[in-house]
Order: structure tokens, then C-alpha cells, then sequence
């Protein structure tokens, strides 16, 4: 038996998953909260879109269906700062009407920008292309299908914890290549 499996079985005996939430929840607030100020600006939005979060959480999941707990409360609290800065954008277009909207800045870029996005999705590809069979299959399904762990796992005949490290390998693997070839895609609009 693995630690965590232990760890939930344990807080879904002493409460249930009501208590296996708020052990969570409670461990990470603090981290959270700065997280999510910094992402938004403002404390109070911080709290609310935590608050969001653990309800979420709780309506959404089984203790037993998550095998990274903290690293899901980031996702689902990361999604809904997205969200409510994507509220905020759009509230704050219609409150300036059409003059507002002239203010927002083009992402699209010059043909500059448009060719080295190019030079790079090029260079990706190719970097994705070079991987190993079982590591390529990997990455398509997760980042260009967009299909979940489990459905992956199903798909390939292998465990959840054998899709993880493929996909820790292939990620490693193309950063390093990309990084070799002077790309960081961390600096990468």
C-alpha cells in the first residue's frame, strides 16, 4: 500500500470525504492564497476564487479518484483565476463601451513575431517527431488530443503511473532539445 492511499483511507475513516477536503484544503491555504494574489492582484479576490476552488473540489471529486490531491487544488484554483480574470477583462470592456475595447492590445504581433511562432511550432514538431514511440503516443494523446490520464492509460494497455512518467519523460526530453536549439518557451508568448 502506497502512502497515499494510506493517507485517504485514513481521512475517509476518520471523516469521511468532507474531512479528507478540509485536510486538504487547510494544508494548502496559505500557498494558495499567495498563488492566487499574486495571479489576480487583489486578496479578496485571491479568498473568493479559493473558496470556488475547495467547493469544486468537493462537488466534482472522490478522495480515492485523485492521485496528486495538491496538484489538482492548483489546477482547478488556476482554472478559476483564469476564469475570473477573463470575467473581469470582458466587464471591464462593456463598462468602457467601444472606446474601451481600442485600448486592447493586439497578442497577434507583427509578421516578426508570426514567423519566428512558426520557426518554433516547426521546430516542436519536429522535436514531438523524434521522440520514442511509446513517449510520442504519450504526449499526442495528452497535449495535441487533449485526453484524459485514464483514457490514455485504457488506450495503451498501461497503468495511470506508467502515463505520468512517459509524460515526464517526453516533456524532459523536449525541453532539453528545444533548449539545445535556443528555444526556452518559458520566454515563448
Amino acid at each position: 500500500m502506497d502512502k497515499r492511499s494510506g493517507e485517504i483511507r485514513r481521512f475517509l475513516r476518520l471523516g469521511g470525504t468532507d474531512a479528507f477536503f478540509e485536510q486538504l484544503c487547510r494544508a494548502h491555504e496559505a500557498q494558495l492564497l499567495a498563488y492566487l494574489t499574486q495571479m489576480l492582484g487583489r486578496v479578496d479576490l485571491a479568498r473568493e476564487v479559493a473558496q470556488d476552488t475547495y467547493e469544486q473540489l468537493h462537488r466534482t471529486y472522490r478522495p480515492e479518484e485523485l492521485l496528486f490531491p495538491r496538484a489538482m487544488l492548483f489546477k482547478v484554483a488556476t482554472n478559476n483565476a483564469l476564469m475570473q480574470l477573463r470575467r473581469r477583462r470582458v466587464e471591464s470592456a462593456v463598462i468602457s463601451g467601444p472606446a474601451g475595447m481600442e485600448e486592447v492590445p493586439d497578442r497577434s504581433g507583427g509578421p516578426d513575431r508570426q514567423v519566428m511562432a512558426d520557426q518554433i511550432a516547426q521546430r516542436l514538431a519536429q522535436v514531438i517527431q523524434d521522440l520514442s514511440p511509446p513517449l510520442r503516443a504519450v504526449f499526442v494523446m495528452a497535449h495535441v488530443q487533449g485526453r484524459p490520464r485514464k483514457e490514455i492509460a485504457a488506450r495503451l494497455g498501461i497503468s495511470e503511473r506508467r502515463v505520468d512518467k512517459r509524460m515526464t519523460r517526453a516533456l524532459k526530453q523536449c525541453r532539453m532539445q528545444l533548449s539545445s536549439q535556443g528555444i526556452d518557451l518559458a520566454e515563448v508568448e
